[in-house]
């Protein structure tokens, strides 16, 4: 399948159906992307609030919605992975959090240059056709550990599978086995192969589900001035 077939194009100069919006993002399988949106935080906020229940974060970002993922550093430190010019690898966002929003919108108000930064992505569709009826148990019955959280990689809820995986938590909250780094080594390399790549533009506003699949992106050169605005919801119920 192309990578053009996963996704859903609008415009924001056109008058947006958000209803259809939100029926795109329950669907899971495919992404959404609004071409030329403003570089507003209010309007971002106030454009995903008619979608679904925006995640106001506390952690890093005092309480606001709308949080800038940028090069930031603090006593030579990067601030986090997200903030750094490090390559971030597939993952689910807020997988230690209590409660996962299960949609992410990210736009793009300055791209990085070249093939920096590039957004990549793994449909959970995808790994589940490649996966065995007794490696979709192991990953349904094993807990891992995600800061304070006990999850397993995937979940039924309602009859339909979903995703949690954070690598990078997992390993940073917890002294794994050799077995374990190997099967976590094992999974990296079969998301990798499953996952596909995006550029965003200067004005693309891109809407995916953070519970049916996995996103990261490659790495940045230090200086770069590449500015992602990230908002984190639950989508309605139509």
């Amino acid at each position: 399948m192309e990578t053009q077939d996963l996704l859903i194009n609008y415009n924001w100069k056109q008058v947006l159906n958000h209803k259809k919006i939100t029926e795109d993002l329950q669907l899971g399988n495919s992404l959404v992307i609004i071409k030329g949106f403003p570089p507003s935080d209010d309007e971002l906020q106030s454009f995903i609030s008619r979608l679904g229940m925006v995640l106001n974060e506390k952690r890093n970002n005092n309480g606001k919605a709308v949080f800038d993922v940028k090069i930031a550093r603090r006593n030579h430190f990067f601030t986090s992975i997200a903030n750094s010019n490090l390559i971030f690898p597939l993952h689910t966002d807020c997988a230690d959090f209590d409660i996962i929003p299960n949609t992410i919108g990210l736009l793009c108000v300055e791209p990085a240059d070249e093939d920096e930064g590039t957004n990549h992505f793994m449909f959970l569709n995808s790994l589940l056709k490649h996966l065995s009826e007794d490696e979709k148990q192991k990953l349904l019955n094993k807990k891992w550990k995600f800061r304070n959280q006990e999850r397993s990689i995937l979940e039924i809820e309602n009859g339909n599978y979903k995703i949690c995986y954070d690598r990078i938590t997992m390993e940073s909250f917890s002294q794994l086995a050799k077995t374990e780094i190997e099967e976590l080594i094992h999974l990296d390399k079969l998301f990798k192969s499953l996952s596909f790549s995006i550029k965003l533009e200067k004005g693309d506003l891109i809407l995916f589900r953070n519970d049916l699949m996995l996103h990261g992106r490659n790495s940045i050169d230090i200086n770069s001035n590449r500015l992602i605005k990230r908002i984190r919801f639950t989508i309605n119920q139509v």
